[in-house]
């Protein structure tokens, strides 16, 4: 199975490419869901609640994510430590359950494994990959894209800085995506690149078949 990484830029479009390689065949391990499943666990939103107050929460008491997201996206220190918490409460569990996926997707003959998680370098998930792709666009579109998820400049600005810079995410990527046209341009592109991947990892992908899947890193 080829395990194919995803990084990219907030808003750059790295969900819409993760979803038409789906589209291909591929297997979508969406590591944002799998970490807001852990999230809506009952154990850790009491914890979260405990540590950071009832200012995170909604109306029925359960965790509000914006709020959240305010709380530990910053540049002061205090910002810094509320998501170091917030870390170490949700990787953990967040690892584990991505290994599950990736060793489920073996296991049913999928050809590709999309890993898409956000802090793929910071976290070392990068070394489980045989390539990865990085997708970006120009700022003034993504400025535009994160307005239509209800983001200001400071919220996408906010988690640029919590990312590895793109220029690095670039560098230590196998090719670059530049999402700046249509869904249909993008679409496009992706199909190619995909036969293409395929192609390239065809005997490698038929070796690895039998190995199991690494450790998640610690």
């Amino acid at each position: 199975m080829i395990v194919l990484g995803l990084v990219g830029t907030p808003a750059g479009g790295k969900s819409t490419v993760a979803q038409m390689l789906q589209e291909q065949g591929a297997s979508w391990i969406n590591a944002d869901l799998i970490a807001r499943s852990v999230l809506e666990q009952p154990l850790v939103q009491a914890d979260l609640t405990e540590h950071y107050g009832s200012e995170i929460t909604n109306k029925q008491g359960l965790i509000d994510r914006t709020k959240l997201a305010s709380l530990v996206f910053g540049d002061d220190d205090q910002s810094r430590s509320r998501l170091e918490y917030l870390e170490s409460r949700i990787h953990p569990a967040t690892r584990n359950l991505i290994t599950e996926q990736l060793v489920s997707s073996d296991r049913l003959g999928k050809q590709v494994a999309v890993l898409d998680v956000p802090l793929l370098f910071e976290s070392s998930w990068d070394g489980t990959c045989d390539e990865i792709w990085c997708v970006d666009a120009d700022r003034k579109i993504r400025l535009e894209r994160a307005a239509e998820r209800g983001w200001g400049v400071d919220q996408l600005e906010a988690r640029e800085r919590n990312q590895l810079g793109i220029d690095e995410k670039k560098r230590r990527s196998t090719c670059v995506i530049l999402n700046n046209g249509s869904l249909d341009e993008l679409n496009e592109t992706i199909k190619s690149m995909w036969r293409s991947l395929v192609k390239r990892h065809a005997t490698s992908a038929v070796q690895k078949h039998c190995r199991p899947v690494p450790d998640p890193p610690n």
